[in-house]
């Protein structure tokens, strides 16, 4: 079957001009471009970001007779194609691809192209937080109950489309899916056989007019399912959703997870649970086997991670906590310890009142530079102005230092309590002021740690 989309895809696209428009950094752009490529279309690629900043990717497409423009999006290039692959991150609106679509050329992307030619079976997660943590916890329920499934979306380092060379309509594809993605699966009417939605919170509204724009986009999880498709969604959100669904709705909780997690702290882990074991009971997959697995879960990179413990001090990175809700949640995952917390960066122009409140929590605050902390810390200052200071740092090594300096203080203050020190690096911000994404903040953060 593989064989066979492969065969219909090379007559459609050989000597087709397929402009891929966001290389990216995450892997996404660079096996689209790959992928047409290797079907024999003639291949442009373009990304704002200049060329020194995309090396690695234009070093590893070197074999390939592809072209760059890197620095910039032309015109001429979106309205000279014959087909336009678009990054998660480039804007529908850019006046290059709103000229290609009135020109009528097809404008896709990378995800939503695969799920609409894969013959097998996919779940998709979504949700504002726990979709990695969810999609890989799925992944190794179904692939240790000896299921053929692979892991793909918005996951770092994977090329989705580049599974339609070998797989068939016997494999399970398990997809984080990201509100831009699913984007591209409403211009497609296309969703998920299982579609699973985390939770809800605000989040990217730099992007988005507001959470009904945001939330439009999710629904594209759900909204074109059929008779024989499953929507799994966290209870509380299930109000949210008031449309008629073809499909059967299934909802959870924490309650529907009742048992530990050996490696996972925090009541979100324990709704991520909950959600991958409702979709076991759907696969019919063995209890008890899905819940082993499940409990043995030992995380991801980068999400509350524990990175190494230097004199009775734990190091704990959770840089993709790039929303204020985020880190709250961070927070209350260690609220045993004595917690400095490392907070920062670019705004997404959300609620911050929740996290403001939490902070109460906290032993001290080091801010990190970005509009987030321009906008916000003050407010913070006058509301905890015991832990805070007015200092902002542009060097993540300097606020580790000053971090581990207040932590060998708190230790010499509080030698005889049972509680001990972390040092959690959850910028509830985006990175772009210091780095290019969360994965190159983290890291930066685990490098610094190492070196201690």
């Amino acid at each position: 079957m593989g064989d066979r989309v492969i065969d219909n895809l090379k007559k459609k696209y050989r000597n087709k001009k397929v402009l891929i428009v966001g290389l990216g950094l995450q892997g996404g752009g660079e096996g689209a471009a790959r992928f047409f490529a290797e079907l024999g279309a003639i291949v442009t690629v373009t990304d704002k970001k200049p060329k020194e900043k995309l090396l690695q990717s234009n070093i590893r497409l070197s074999d390939l007779p592809i072209t760059f423009r890197l620095g910039e999006h032309r015109l001429s290039d979106c309205i000279e194609a014959d087909f336009i692959i678009k990054g998660p991150s480039v804007l529908w609106s850019i006046p290059e691809i709103v000229a290609a679509i009135k020109s009528n050329i097809p404008v896709e992307m990378e995800v939503s192209f695969f799920a609409k030619h894969f013959p097998g079976k996919i779940i998709g997660v979504t949700g504002t937080r726990g979709k990695s943590t969810t999609t890989q916890m799925i992944f190794n329920i179904l692939k240790f109950s000896g299921m053929p499934v692979f892991l793909g979306g918005g996951l770092p380092g994977i090329s989705t489309i580049s599974y339609l060379k070998s797989l068939s309509e016997k494999d399970w594809v398990v997809l984080e899916l990201s509100s831009w993605s699913l984007s591209g699966f409403h211009r497609d009417k296309i969703s998920p056989h299982i579609a699973v939605l985390t939770n809800l919170y605000p989040d990217h509204l730099n992007y988005y007019k507001g959470m009904d724009d945001y939330f439009y986009d999710k629904k594209a999880a759900y909204l074109y399912q059929k008779k024989e498709d499953y929507l799994i969604v966290n209870n509380y959100v299930n109000d949210l959703i008031n449309e008629e669904l073809n499909s059967k709705k299934i909802t959870f909780s924490k309650s529907d997870f009742p048992y530990k997690l050996n490696f996972l702290s925090g009541d979100h882990n324990i709704e991520n649970a909950a959600a991958s074991l409702k979709v076991a009971d759907v696969l019919k997959i063995n209890k008890g086997v899905a819940v082993n697995i499940i409990q043995n879960f030992k995380g991801l990179p980068f999400r509350q991670q524990n990175i190494r413990e230097v004199d009775k001090i734990t190091f704990v990175n959770d840089t993709t906590s790039s929303t204020p809700i985020a880190t709250v949640r961070a927070i209350e995952s260690f609220s045993d310890k004595k917690i400095i917390l490392i907070l920062g960066g670019n705004s997404k122009n959300l609620p911050i009142g929740n996290l403001i409140d939490k902070l109460t929590d906290v032993e001290k605050i080091i801010f990190l530079a970005g509009s987030f902390t321009d906008r916000f810390k003050n407010e913070i200052i006058i509301k905890h102005p015991t832990k805070a200071k007015d200092k902002v740092f542009d060097d993540l090594k300097d606020a580790v230092i000053e971090a581990v300096k207040l932590a060998k203080t708190i230790q010499s203050k509080t030698e005889n309590e049972k509680k001990s020190v972390i040092i959690l690096f959850s910028p509830g911000a985006t990175s772009f002021s210091m780095f290019d994404n969360e994965f190159q903040r983290g890291d930066e953060f685990n490098k610094i740690v190492k070196t201690l």
